[in-house]
This record gives structure tokens, C-alpha cells and sequence, in this order.
């Protein structure tokens, strides 16, 4: 289930609490999982998906096109970090297959399309592809890099 919240800032905030089907076992079984996705407008070529894993949330940032266009075909590398797919699931259900990794671990999960449609459209009526960079300030950005030296 699904449950969009609008952030009521400047920022434009998108966040949805999704429950994932995390893939156990080499892919013989799944267990659920709550996950957040989260989108920012301050960070328009982002998107962060928040496993809510013991012992902690593990938080990942990836490009938001490969969400996007993984609704619909595959997208990412099948040997990067992140590489996320259209299937069909038990029973038929379409979802959405998302995995991750890194140096220290992997995961793969779904989550039914129609959850994830409802994350993306949000997200794409915040800001629609190809108007990312119009949410970027890059004077200000430049002067925040500056700042750190």
C-alpha cells in the first residue's frame, strides 16, 4: 500500500511508504519489507529508497531515470550497482523489481507497479523529465563548494 505525503515546503518533498517483497533464499522466496521512497526537488536527478531493515534503515540514492524508466523496460546495468526491471510477480501482478549493490551487500526486492506508478507520477508532476535542470540553482551551489575549500 501506498501513502504519498507532499511535504509542505519549499522543497518538494515526495515521500512514499511502500511494502517491498524482498527476495529470500536465491529468489525461492520473498518476505516483506517497509521501504520508503523519497524524492527531493532540491536534488532533481535523485531519487532515495529506504530499506527498513534490522539492524538499521539503509539508504540508497540512485539516479531517478533509472526509476522511471524501469517502470517500463530494464534499465541500469545487470552488473552495476543499481538495475531495476518491469515483471510480473505471483499471482500475475505486475511489479516493479529493484536491486541493489554494493561492496558490503545486496538486495533485491518488488513492489506492485501500481504502488510505484503512483511514486513516479508524484515525482514527475513535482518536476517532469527534462525540467531537472531548471530546479538546480548553480550559482548557489557553486558558492556552497566554494565555501567548503
Amino acid at each position: 500500500m501506498v501513502h504519498p505525503r507532499q511535504q509542505p515546503s519549499d522543497s518538494r518533498v515526495i515521500e512514499s511508504q511502500v511494502t517491498m517483497e524482498r527476495f529470500v533464499d536465491y529468489g525461492v522466496g520473498t518476505v516483506p519489507l517497509d521501504v520508503t521512497l523519497s524524492y527531493d526537488a532540491a536534488d532533481p536527478f535523485a531519487v532515495t529508497v529506504i530499506l527498513h531493515a534490522e539492524p538499521g534503515a539503509v539508504r540508497w540514492t540512485f539516479a531517478r531515470d533509472l526509476l522511471v524508466d524501469g517502470m517500463f523496460a530494464p534499465a541500469g546495468l545487470e552488473d552495476g550497482d543499481v538495475y531495476v526491471w518491469p515483471c510480473l510477480g505471483d499471482g500475475q501482478v505486475a511489479v516493479v523489481v529493484v536491486e541493489l549493490r554494493s561492496p558490503t551487500g545486496e538486495f533485491m526486492g518488488q513492489v506492485a507497479t501500481r504502488d510505484m506508478g503512483r511514486f513516479v507520477d508524484d515525482m514527475l508532476g513535482a518536476v517532469p523529465l527534462g525540467s531537472e535542470a531548471d530546479e538546480v540553482d548553480l550559482d548557489a551551489a557553486l558558492e556552497r563548494l566554494l565555501e567548503s575549500l
